[in-house]
């Protein structure tokens, strides 16, 4: 059951419906029962909601704290679980404990921060629910948030804020926190894979000269009308179409299923694991995103490929890009006729993926640049 807001009865028979259904640990931990990682040392709190990315940009700046401060336990709570996210990137990752976290009512949040007595407490995505919030003031413990818009109750006492871009450091403007405001950074482009072992196009296609093309993000509804627009394109005949997104049709083969063999000309393919994304992003002759977390964005603009979006899309360093660099289209025809414009201008195309790889390396080098700092706040706590 997904509640984690502060209604006392939605909370119980939240609890009581995962506790039937053998989810116990989440049932209690909605209700703060946690139990801390090891046996001494101070706590650091964070907190990353429901959001994959935060998760993991919350176990990576784990790993960089328990290199640069040896007694420090971390705790990530969460509200919904990633499993493969987390058995595969945790490995390695010292003094760090997870799992479900509490709701917002007062009782399970005071429990919450009585076991735990954190030292800090640190936000992944967005600003702690209200009673937290109110809960961390009168407990006088320090706020960090970082890739969080402000919400309707900021923490006090509240440390800093990290905004992850322009965008989110605006929003912060007027807040009455400017002191806390830092100058923005994105802690996720320095755990992109930038470097991508450039196998995969002459792996899948047969030849170093393969066609493969991506679209991320359609919806159950969507994926007709991409299956035939393809079928009539032009690019059908000599290239590979690789599809993300819900409700995919069960004739479609999946990527996770793959056996390293060539595929046929024309072959629609789904891509079903998120470990494929440094490959497609190197390997596809241009990528349309439908939807696209800030994490995939990076990946994709890591890839050197001509992106196009689809309206409403919200682009990573928005206000770095020309505005012909990435276009706005949401027929999948349009979409199409695009790729195969691209493709008759491989210049063009070119100056499009790396008009973005530049951007991706300029925010990867200001966050290695910043990172010592965090890692130095995070020492003198």
């Amino acid at each position: 059951m997904m509640y984690y807001e502060n209604g006392l009865l939605r909370a119980r028979w939240a609890s009581w419906r995962d506790a039937r259904a053998g989810r116990t640990a989440q049932a209690n931990a909605r209700w703060g029962w946690i139990k801390a990682p090891g046996d001494r040392g101070p706590i650091l709190w964070m907190q990353s909601f429901s959001d994959a990315d935060q998760q993991r940009l919350g176990i990576e700046l784990a790993k960089a704290m328990a290199e640069k401060r040896r007694d420090l336990r971390m705790v990530m709570t969460f509200e919904t679980e990633y499993p493969a996210l987390l058995k595969q990137h945790t490995e390695g990752a010292e003094r760090l404990g997870y799992g479900f976290g509490p709701c917002d009512h007062p009782q399970a949040v005071g429990r919450m921060l009585e076991r735990l007595s954190p030292l800090r407490y640190l936000a992944l995505g967005r600003t702690p629910r209200p009673r937290l919030a109110a809960a961390l003031g009168r407990g006088k413990i320090p706020a960090v948030l970082m890739a969080a818009n402000p919400g309707p109750r900021i923490p006090v006492p509240l440390e800093a804020v990290y905004p992850r871009d322009a965008r989110q450091a605006g929003a912060w403007a007027g807040r009455g926190v400017s002191e806390a405001v830092q100058e923005p950074v994105d802690f996720a482009t320095l755990f992109t894979i930038a470097q991508v072992d450039p196998n995969f196009r002459a792996m899948v296609s047969g030849t170093d000269e393969g066609l493969l093309w991506w679209a991320q993000g359609l919806n159950a509804a969507q994926w007709a009308g991409w299956r035939q627009a393809w079928a009539a394109s032009s690019l059908f005949r000599q290239g590979l179409l690789f599809l993300e997104g819900t409700d995919a049709p069960a004739d479609l083969p999946r990527l996770s299923q793959w056996q390293r063999a060539p595929l046929p000309a024309g072959t629609v393919v789904v891509v079903d694991n998120d470990r494929w994304y440094p490959a497609l992003s190197a390997a596809a002759q241009a990528v349309h995103l439908q939807t696209a977390s800030p994490m995939l964005q990076w990946q994709v603009y890591a890839g050197s490929r001509p992106i196009s979006i689809s309206p409403g899309v919200i682009l990573n360093a928005a206000e770095q890009l020309d505005a012909d660099t990435i276009l706005s289209l949401e027929d999948p025809t349009q979409i199409l006729g695009h790729w195969q414009a691209l493709r008759g201008d491989v210049m063009a195309a070119r100056q499009r993926g790396d008009a973005t790889r530049r951007i991706f390396w300029q925010e990867r080098r200001h966050a290695g640049e910043r990172l010592p700092e965090f890692l130095q706040r995070v020492f003198d706590w």
